[in-house]
């Protein structure tokens, strides 16, 4: 079996998406209680972040990975389908698998963030 993180020469806990075998998952538990908390399903999150890490044609941005316990995460903003400003949070698990932690609109401060990154700002009546 291949060892993508060994032969890439990258950390086993790094964000990386292998063409082919990267797979995007989430916790179906955990799925409810973010709907409930940020209004967002977790399985919305899948085809958003797919369309992020192809490139097709949507802003967006990720963050360099951070500590949260003894997982590394890392965050991603992007719009969502009504042309909101978005922030997921993942981590790698093994077998190239992306996982969602968690899904919902982005703050204030992270929209100009994301704004100020990527030039896309939402319209008045949608912030």
């Amino acid at each position: 079996m291949n060892n993508i993180p060994r032969d890439l020469g990258i950390p086993e806990w790094e964000f990386r998406v292998v063409v082919g075998r990267t797979r995007i998952d989430y916790d179906e538990n955990k799925d409810a209680s973010n709907r409930q908390k940020h209004g967002y399903s977790l399985a919305d999150a899948v085809p958003l972040l797919e369309t992020m890490l192809f490139g097709f044609g949507t802003p967006c941005m990720t963050t360099d990975g951070f500590m949260e316990g003894e997982e590394v995460r890392h965050m991603h903003m992007g719009v969502d389908h009504s042309g909101k400003v978005v922030l997921m949070v993942t981590t790698m698990r093994p077998e190239e698998t992306v996982r969602v932690i968690s899904f919902r609109r982005a703050s204030h401060k992270e929209r100009d963030q994301f704004a100020n990154v990527t030039g896309f700002r939402e319209h008045e009546s949608e912030a």
